[in-house]
């Protein structure tokens, strides 16, 4: 069930969040999970997120009566949960001077538009620094802010797919990752940034502005890629690289569906013959070490994948007695239904609004001993908090 209280371990925190889509709204959701007074600052026509399907019964359209029913799809309830809405238009020079006073008394900025965009409306980060010295100002961009370093490709738009390509991960896996990890990475690594510009701050007195580039997000998202190459000056052939530095690290077939297997280690190799009854594999010359494996992976494939495919994903999974890294591949039903998930509480429930029946979304991962975080406010409508968050910060509204 949804808490009734804020808390978490940000509780003490403050941000203005004008970011839209997925990308910066992953990251406050972050912040916001983590107990965060998160503060959505939507224009008129709201973050177009809302408009993405599936839709709940009572939806009531992105410019109808939002007090008829819910105004948002599944994608934007799962990115801005634990947030209030806010609607302003910076464009006019009150609602502008409205949102620097919330600013004034805010810990964090964020935003995700292009490049100058929010300079030019008289609200970037400069102009409220001025008023804020203490401000932390966090911001993703398809190739990051001139403030930090000025790129080429600075000016231009960047959705997921064109950072995954430009930072290497199509290339990698010869084809689009799902989701869309060049906006969740980027947005995590805002997070990770944010709090630690708040920690500066509230040492210091002086807040900064700092900002994640989804291209340096796919880079570093590919650490290890790069280390590759910077060894052997070599570009690893398109497509998931299935056996470049240990095996079995890969994906084999059973009676009802994959499961991976990483027994790549000594110990864990051992196991998995054992497991397979096949205690030859251990002294093979083609099997004994992983460089050996490596070097005969088509052959040490058939020999996992003849008996992986005689077995159930369960029947597998059994025999391996959580003893050797492996997990069977599930879709969304299964997840919902796997014990871990209720264990760890991954799934909580709000009903969003009117007579739908409540929703589930992700919990936060992280989980605190002596400050737990947990959903205490259900994804809002498009400016439902108007008068609830100006009363709050003490602004008096012009009539």
């Amino acid at each position: 069930m949804t808490k009734t209280l804020r808390s978490g371990p940000l509780e003490d925190v403050t941000v203005i969040d004008c970011t839209r889509a997925l990308a910066g709204p992953f990251g406050a959701g972050l912040l916001a999970d983590l107990g965060a007074r998160v503060i959505k600052v939507e224009p008129p026509l709201g973050d177009g997120y809302r408009n993405i399907p599936p839709f709940l019964p009572d939806y009531a359209g992105p410019y109808e009566d939002r007090e008829a029913g819910t105004d948002f799809g599944a994608p934007f309830a799962s990115v801005n949960r634990n947030k209030r809405s806010v609607c302003l238009n910076l464009k006019e020079e009150g609602d502008r001077e409205l949102f620097l006073k919330l600013c004034e008394q805010a810990d964090v900025v964020l935003e995700n538009v292009r490049t100058g965009v929010m300079d030019r409306l008289g609200v970037g980060y400069e102009a409220i620094a001025v008023r804020n010295p203490k401000i932390v100002y966090g911001c993703v961009r398809g190739f990051g802010d001139p403030r930090t370093g000025a790129s080429p490709y600075a000016e231009w738009p960047s959705l997921d797919a064109a950072a995954q390509s430009f930072g290497g991960l199509v290339h990698a896996n010869d084809g689009l990752v799902t989701p869309a990890i060049a906006d969740i990475f980027p947005g995590t690594l805002m997070a990770l940034g944010v709090v630690s510009a708040v920690h500066h701050a509230q040492k210091t007195g002086k807040g900064q502005f700092l900002d994640v580039s989804m291209y340096d997000a796919m880079m570093a998202f590919q650490k290890s890629a790069v280390a590759q190459f910077s060894f052997t000056g070599k570009v690893n052939p398109a497509g998931l690289q299935r056996a470049m530095t240990l095996y079995p690290f890969d994906l084999f077939p059973t009676r009802d569906g994959r499961i991976s297997i990483a027994a790549a280690q000594p110990h864990h190799w051992d196991l998995l013959c054992a497991a397979m009854d096949r205690a030859d594999l251990i002294t093979d010359e083609r099997s004994a070490t992983n460089a050996a494996r490596l070097k005969n992976v088509d052959w040490v494939e058939e020999q996992i994948c003849a008996w992986t495919s005689q077995l159930t994903r369960a029947e597998v999974m059994a025999k391996f007695n959580g003893e050797i890294p492996a997990g069977p591949v599930q879709n969304m039903e299964d997840i919902f239904a796997d014990p871990h998930v209720a264990a760890r509480q991954m799934l909580e429930q709000c009903s969003p609004s009117g007579d739908n029946p409540e929703i589930s979304l992700a919990a936060s991962p992280i989980k605190f001993s002596d400050t737990p975080t947990g959903l205490y406010h259900r994804p809002p409508t498009l400016g439902e908090h108007n008068a609830e968050v100006f009363a709050e910060f003490g602004i008096q509204v012009p009539d």
